[in-house]
């Protein structure tokens, strides 16, 4: 297998790579729809706040490096399309060593996290003081696991680039199982409230880790074996070039979470019952329009190896955006139909039967019809994100989220005052929709990219073809 060279995008090779990414990327979103049904099946508003306030905070710490995921799909692809096995095994050291040292310090860390999180999610909203110790402690255990977390998050990318999405599936789905199976055993076997819960979730992050090393044995040994092709001067010397590229992903990432984090902030002004309403519906539109990153990570996948390619770079870029561009808009009409027809039921199944659980869902049914349209607006956004990525354009996605930001903050602005929380979540479908168009508007740097000397084709073929 070593040294294999790409092979162009067709409708079935990219459905192979992005039903099983999409599977696994529901996961993170899933965790915290598990949290809410066990919560609401043991415990009160009050706990769904604090878990709400500190999923926040979770998100915006681990997605912020979600970097590791993205930088080393698409440098990894590219490593493949290259035929260049020895670089492709000192990206995942280089992954592995950034991600360890990330998630130690963010667990070195804990407190002042924990305090930052308490002024700004708690203190400066009307979010109860209940809510705020319940964050607190669900903050403190959640953190124990961030160097896991983060390694796992680098393996993760790194089999990503290499179309390996079925044990992507296998890791996350297991992580889910044993997050669930745990959380029922702490909450509703053992009553240990959010503490239970953040336990479990943390555990299995651990063993998301333990899983991930033996998919890279297993990787590893059937391409060229375990001890082969393995040059630690290579990942050293090359860690200044993926750094650059992850600074770019990194700040584009932020300010995703910093759009979430002051989605949850604004929604704290409502109340505790609106706080919980959001979490469930915002983790609902998750867990559902993640099922979009598949075909993203599949278009990560065959731009990466189409621009890592010694000839006809063209036409594998136009093959490999063109497939994951068809799976992505019927995905994302399918998953708008789904909304529509059984959001209203998933609401039920989530919160379940708790003490408050009725005037949580009937607080979140009365912003459903927002969720519906999460699909159809954010299919563009992803898709892009996974060319972008792919090509490992961080520069361009950090510019084009910066500007989506910001026009969110001048939405919410305009339209919290007027329409209270249906403002709110009609600013960060305006987000999601800007993301797409911005990312459109640079697309004309993908034909200096894909364009190549070597290539035998004349000048009037697939290069022509790109999309103007």
């Amino acid at each position: 297998m070593a040294g294999s060279g790409p092979k162009p995008a067709t409708w079935r090779r990219a459905l192979a790579i992005a039903w099983p990414a999409s599977l696994a990327a529901i996961v993170t979103p899933l965790l915290g729809l598990i949290d809410i049904a066990v919560l609401g099946r043991g415990a009160d508003a009050i706990a769904l706040a604090g878990a709400s306030l500190g999923g926040a905070v979770i998100s915006i710490l681990y997605w912020s490096f979600g970097f590791l995921r993205m930088s080393l799909s698409g440098l990894s692809a590219q490593a493949l399309g290259r035929g260049d096995d020895v670089q492709l095994r000192a990206y995942l050291l280089q992954g592995l060593s950034i991600g360890l040292a990330i998630g130690t310090a963010l667990a070195l860390l804990a407190e002042p996290i924990r305090a930052a999180g308490h002024v700004f999610l708690v203190e400066t909203s009307k979010a109860s003081s209940e809510a705020g110790a319940a964050m607190e402690t669900y903050l403190r255990i959640r953190l124990f696991a961030a160097p896991a977390v983060l390694a796992t998050t680098a393996i993760l990318g790194w089999l990503t680039g290499q179309a390996k999405t079925v044990l992507l599936m296998a890791i996350t789905a297991s992580i889910a199982v044993i997050n669930a199976v745990l959380s029922v055993v702490f909450v509703l076997e053992l009553n240990q409230g959010i503490a239970g819960l953040a336990a479990a979730t943390a555990l299995s992050e651990v063993a998301g880790l333990l899983l991930g090393g033996l998919a890279v044995l297993w990787v590893t040994h059937r391409r060229g074996g375990v001890r082969q092709h393995w040059d630690i001067s290579r990942a050293r010397h090359g860690l200044g070039a993926l750094m650059s590229l992850n600074r770019d992903i990194f700040l584009r990432t932020l300010l995703i979470d910093l759009v979430l984090l002051s989605f949850a902030r604004i929604g704290a002004g409502f109340g505790d019952l609106t706080v919980a309403a959001n979490h469930v519906l915002l983790n609902l539109v998750f867990t559902v329009t993640l099922l979009l990153d598949g075909p993203a990570i599949a278009a990560e996948t065959y731009v990466g190896q189409a621009l890592g390619a010694k000839t006809d770079k063209p036409r594998f870029f136009r093959a490999a955006w063109r497939e994951t561009a068809k799976i992505s808009a019927v995905q994302a009409m399918v998953l708008s139909l789904a909304m529509a027809v059984f959001g209203s039921a998933l609401l039920g199944i989530i919160v379940g039967g708790g003490p408050d659980s009725g005037v949580v869902v009937a607080e979140a049914h009365r912003y459903l019809p927002w969720a519906m349209l999460m699909p159809l607006a954010v299919a563009g956004a992803y898709h892009l994100d996974g060319i972008y990525i792919g090509a490992t354009r961080g520069a361009a996605l950090r510019n084009t989220m910066a500007l989506s930001a910001l026009l969110f903050a001048a939405t919410a602005l305009v339209l919290v005052p007027l329409l209270d929380n249906h403002g709110l979540w009609l600013a960060l479908l305006v987000f999601m929709l800007a993301r797409g168009l911005f990312l459109m508007m640079g697309w004309k740097a993908f034909r200096a990219m894909v364009a190549d000397e070597r290539d035998a084709a004349p000048p009037s073929s697939a290069a022509e073809d790109l999309p103007k």
